[in-house]
């Protein structure tokens, strides 16, 4: 029964992994690798258009470049080309890196993050990664409107650049084999996805809060307004 029950919880996650590669956050990683992908080819094209141009000119205004001088020319535009093409993507931000980025860059950064660390959680983490990603995106515009020095400000860089990935690493550091134990009642697999709920929740209400702000500020402009120009009987002045 035991073996059985192991069996059945390995098939769901390989389902789950399954279904994972179509979700909205897979695609749109995909979507920006191949973006990342043709925009190196772009820059690949024109710097191999600028080696045959700058080829040219020395050829007709400096010296002829012969065989030679043709064949190096053909070789350097190879080197450009490939270099550029195969010339690493930006790596991804690390904790610290987070921790003393801007404000408004922490959202995209702890996006960028989580996704790399998608393929070591198990299913239902990778599942509420998603919903923390999608958190992350709505959150990043009002990020930028708020001050750093606000609380919410503190509390939004500690979750994401202290806690979610001390939650994250410590999982990770756990072997492989023993991620689905349970010990006192729980494992580190349970235990992960408790976090991340709580992470997720707490994401929630950092958004409600700072939104919340915004209407309370909305609300003290326009009564601003009114009185500046209404006065208390509401007639225009």
């Amino acid at each position: 029964m035991v073996d059985s029950r192991v069996t059945m919880d390995r098939a769901e996650e390989v389902l789950e992994r399954i279904r994972s590669r179509t979700t909205p956050r897979a695609i749109k990683a995909h979507r920006r690798r191949v973006v990342g992908f043709f925009r190196r080819l772009k820059y690949a094209f024109f710097a191999v258009l600028g080696v045959a141009l700058a080829g040219g000119l020395i050829g007709s205004f400096v010296t002829p470049l012969g065989i030679w001088g043709f064949f190096l020319m053909l070789v350097a535009m190879a080197i450009v080309f490939f270099g550029i093409l195969g010339w690493p993507q930006a790596p991804e931000p690390t904790p610290q890196q987070m921790a003393k980025s801007e404000l408004p860059l922490l959202p995209s950064q702890t996006e960028r993050w989580l996704e790399a660390q998608r393929p070591a959680l198990p299913a239902p983490a990778q599942r509420l990664a998603d919903e923390i990603g999608i958190k992350l995106e709505a959150i990043g515009p009002q990020l930028a409107q708020i001050d750093p020095r606000e609380p919410a400000a503190f509390e939004f860089r500690k979750l994401m650049a202290e806690e979610l990935p001390e939650l994250v690493e410590g999982y990770k550091r756990v072997p492989e084999g023993m991620r689905r134990a349970e010990r006192n009642g729980s494992s580190p697999d349970r235990q992960l996805v408790e976090g991340l709920q709580v992470v997720d929740e707490e994401l929630a209400r950092l958004s409600e809060q700072i939104v919340s702000g915004d209407l309370n500020k909305l609300a003290t402009q326009g009564r601003y307004l009114e009185l500046k120009y209404r006065g208390e009987d509401g007639e225009a002045r």
